[in-house]
């Protein structure tokens, strides 16, 4: 296997040479650039030179013919100014994936910024939307035979995608496919994981059907669409203050009325839970977004007791609200990630709560009896999820949950409490029907 690094000093070195100071950067991209690449993986160097025509061009043609597997040579060749002018969300990915050999891109340009990996998440999103449908409805009738090199570009342009996604949420942007794996797999980003698992896998791509795996893209790439609409960046996540809490509580009572049951009381419980033992202050936060508050929420200790009787403290959330003009817009998501890594910061490494698995799988949570979490009547609610903070924090134990006090609110005064605000109409949904199903099956 040709030696990459080798090469492409010995590249450097003839560019310097002929260009002298013309030549303003050099770099490597790609898989070469990562340490993943194949025998016949290409070559993708970077050259900014100073100015550029079509004679630079040649010249640059030239020197490139007298190297070694010049066959496996591409990348990227341009000017200063024109790098310096081109659309920043393409940018992002140009500077995160380029390993400088000679030179500093930024002193070309500026450093990517979060906002800015929001759109290049929207946008690869969007391209790898429309690919997936148009295979899915044309090219798998038409070209079955290209179906495995088409899916496979798929799986693989998804990958920046998530590159892009993971920096915009807070992480270091993960240059290595490792590096991916291991930011999916702390954050609990099982639908990104699986994607990139099946990427890597030629056996995979050849299992499962062209429609299963477009339906994998179609699916993630809507939601990530869906996440960065107005893009989630645009938040300011903070503590809630006390004159906020008026504000919080309508909020609250807005976005729950009628969700659970005709009415709510989840707002009568936020106002006992301030003043209660098990409150946590720190992680009592609010997603900010032009000035208003459009998201809430708040934690309380709980604890998980093994068979032994040893008892590890954890962590509840509860409630979680976005205001209603404001759902399906990647807030919720954004604001719980925050609050995740908060929490891992105070020392917590496990969160146990009672909710439907479809708001909250795409987070991390998994089943309770993936992790032997049961209640203390020994049941397995299909609504008990868990999330990991800390990967293997659970071990493989027999856990009893418990959750504070606080949450057992007298309805009656609820009610009370209800009946002192301005009115709401209560009325039967089917949302209420269906979280009834979830918290009294057990698995």
């Amino acid at each position: 296997m040709i030696d990459t690094e080798q090469w492409s000093e010995t590249l450097l070195e003839k560019l310097q040479a002929h260009f002298g100071d013309h030549l303003v950067f050099a770099g490597i991209q790609g898989s070469r650039a990562r340490g993943e690449a194949r025998n016949e993986s290409d070559i993708d160097f970077v050259a900014i030179f100073d100015m550029l025509d079509a004679s630079i061009i040649r010249q640059y043609r030239e020197i490139v013919a007298t190297m070694e597997r010049s066959d496996l040579a591409c990348g990227f060749v341009g000017s200063r100014a024109a790098l310096a002018a081109w659309p920043r969300h393409e940018l992002f990915w140009f500077v995160s994936d380029t390993k400088a050999l000679h030179g500093s891109l930024l002193d070309i340009v500026e450093a990517p910024t979060k906002s800015e990996a929001c759109q290049a998440a929207a946008i690869g999103a969007a391209g790898l939307y429309h690919a997936a449908c148009h295979l899915c409805a044309f090219d798998s009738m038409q070209n079955p035979d290209q179906n495995h090199d088409a899916t496979k570009a798929l799986f693989k342009n998804a990958v920046f995608a998530m590159q892009a996604h993971c920096f915009a949420q807070g992480s270091d942007y993960p240059r290595s496919r490792a590096e991916l794996e291991h930011i999916l797999e702390s954050r609990g980003w099982n639908e990104e994981a699986d994607i990139l698992r099946i990427g890597c896998d030629e056996e995979a791509l050849r299992t499962y059907s062209v429609d299963t795996l477009c339906d994998m893209i179609i699916s993630w790439s809507e939601h990530i669409m869906a996440t960065y609409a107005e893009s989630p960046q645009a938040l300011i996540v903070r503590e809630e203050r006390e004159t906020d809490r008026e504000q919080v509580e309508k909020l609250i009572r807005e976005a729950f009325n009628n969700h659970y049951v005709p009415g709510c009381f989840e707002h009568y419980l936020v106002r006992l839970m301030r003043s209660h033992e098990d409150f946590l202050p720190e992680l009592d936060l609010v997603a900010e977004k032009d000035g208003a508050i459009v998201g809430s929420v708040m934690y309380t200790k709980a604890t998980l007791t093994d068979e032994s009787g040893k008892v590890k403290n954890i962590l509840t959330f509860g409630p979680i609200a976005i205001h209603p003009h404001h759902q399906r817009k990647g807030y919720g998501k954004a604001l719980m990630e925050r609050s995740f890594e908060r929490a891992r910061e105070l020392g917590y490494d496990a969160i146990v709560i009672l909710g439907n698995p479809a708001n909250y799988v795409s987070s991390g949570f998994v089943s309770c009896k993936k992790h032997n979490v049961h209640m203390e009547d020994g049941s397995f609610p299909a609504a008990l999820l868990v999330k990991e903070l800390v990967k293997g924090a659970l071990e493989t134990k027999d856990w009893t949950y418990r959750y504070s006090s606080v949450m057992d609110i007298d309805e009656t005064e609820a009610r009370r409490f209800d009946d002192t605000l301005d009115p709401l109409e209560k009325r039967w949904q089917p949302s209420q029907e269906e979280f009834f199903i979830l918290e009294n099956a057990s698995l």
